[in-house]
């Protein structure tokens, strides 16, 4: 029966991993998820509760934590605001201390103050946006965190590698104009690739989901860029780079954590061949082999990066934990923004307490052979 549970990818999903001898079973600690669960990303969502059943039952058979069971509870936020924000009332409701998720910030930004009123921690993923966790007057949203770097952050890297290892001169950019992260992404990456002696040549605009973007593509042909910065996410990365070398661009492409899709990648066929993006610390590093492993082994499918995140989340929840000595979402707060050191599988974390980020690295991967390659990580060196 639990095997099936495991398995099973359901928009509400609620896990209890069989309590250690000693450990009363109906002492728990409920911990909720919200994710994708269906829809076009739910590949992700998916692997975020996945990720962190898998973990938690590691927790409970050696234990648990402070003498009871983790509990965690997935609801399916289907990658929507209002969903998400829905998701969250529930799991508030049914007495969670803490919620993990999601990856997307259009959701986080206005979950972080419902989070913030009932003093629940909202631990945010890929959520990029730094008003994530500081609303736009600069005050901290105090019960909302983040593992994943911030979207400027993730522009710097991916501007400093492209001048510092791929030789790059001259950069283009195509923007997704109905995304924030997508524009946000854009301004981070011109802004420090024209400080660091490059030249944006060109910057072009479009609308995921309008499916012909050879006008955009041929403009940027004329200006021949030594690489392209395409911050879109799934299905439209594969389009844009198809019609792009249709098109005759030669140009090498770009692009941030929104491209770490092994689907997509496939779907874009050699299109996107010798691109490079951000990523979160993923699979790839020798580190995270086991976790692999196991995973493949319970769910008979390949993990995505939110199956790390849905790990080090239960891991860093459970040291807050226990550095707070009890279950209490106030304490546990308390303990999280305090956290220095911690060694998750994405890389040694601390946070900033003025902002709640995590002070990590970024890893750079490339698409060669048609697969996801892990390059390594890197750091801005200013």
């Amino acid at each position: 029966m639990m095997r099936k549970l495991l398995l099973l990818g359901l928009a509400l999903s609620v896990f209890v991993a069989f309590a250690a001898p000693g450990m009363a079973a109906e002492k728990v600690i409920k911990i909720g998820y919200i994710g994708a669960l269906t829809g076009d990303t739910a590949v992700w969502g998916q692997a975020g509760l996945n990720g962190m059943k898998l973990t938690a039952k590691k927790v409970n058979d050696a234990g648990g934590v402070l003498g009871s069971a983790i509990e965690v509870i997935g609801m399916d936020g289907k990658g929507k605001p209002e969903d998400s924000l829905n998701a969250l009332s529930k799991l508030i409701d049914m007495g969670v201390i803490a919620v993990v998720g999601t990856n997307f910030s259009s959701c986080n930004i206005p979950m972080a103050p419902v989070a913030t009123a009932k003093k629940i921690p909202l631990l945010a993923t890929a959520a990029s946006d730094p008003k994530v966790t500081v609303d736009e007057t600069g005050k901290l949203l105090e019960y909302s965190f983040r593992i994943g770097f911030i979207d400027p952050f993730q522009g710097r890297v991916l501007a400093a590698f492209a001048i510092e290892k791929l030789g790059a001169k001259t950069a283009a950019i195509l923007t997704d104009i109905g995304s924030d992260y997508s524009y946000g992404l854009s301004s981070y990456f011109e802004e420090e690739f024209r400080k660091l002696g490059g030249k944006i040549v060109a910057s072009e605009q479009g609308r995921a989901g309008d499916n012909d973007y050879r006008a955009q593509l041929s403009k940027l042909k004329t200006v021949n860029p030594d690489v392209i910065l395409v911050p879109w996410i799934d299905k439209d990365v594969a389009l844009i780079a198809k019609q792009a070398r249709e098109l005759g661009i030669k140009a090498a492409f770009m692009g941030g954590d929104g491209w770490d899709n092994q689907d997509m990648i496939t779907m874009a066929g050699a299109a996107l061949e010798g691109g490079y993006y951000t990523s979160q610390p993923s699979f790839g590093r020798e580190v995270t082999k086991p976790y692999y492993d196991e995973y493949v082994k319970t769910y008979n499918i390949k993990p995505e990066t939110e199956a790390l995140f849905g790990h080090d989340a239960v891991m860093w929840i459970v040291d807050a934990l226990k550095r707070a000595g009890k279950a209490d979402s106030v304490a546990l707060k308390g303990a999280l923004e305090n956290t220095t050191g911690f060694e998750g599988l994405m890389g040694t974390m601390n946070i900033e307490k003025k902002t709640h980020n995590p002070v990590k690295p970024c890893s750079v991967m490339t698409i060669k052979g048609g697969k996801i390659v892990y390059v390594g990580d890197f750091m801005p060196k200013n």
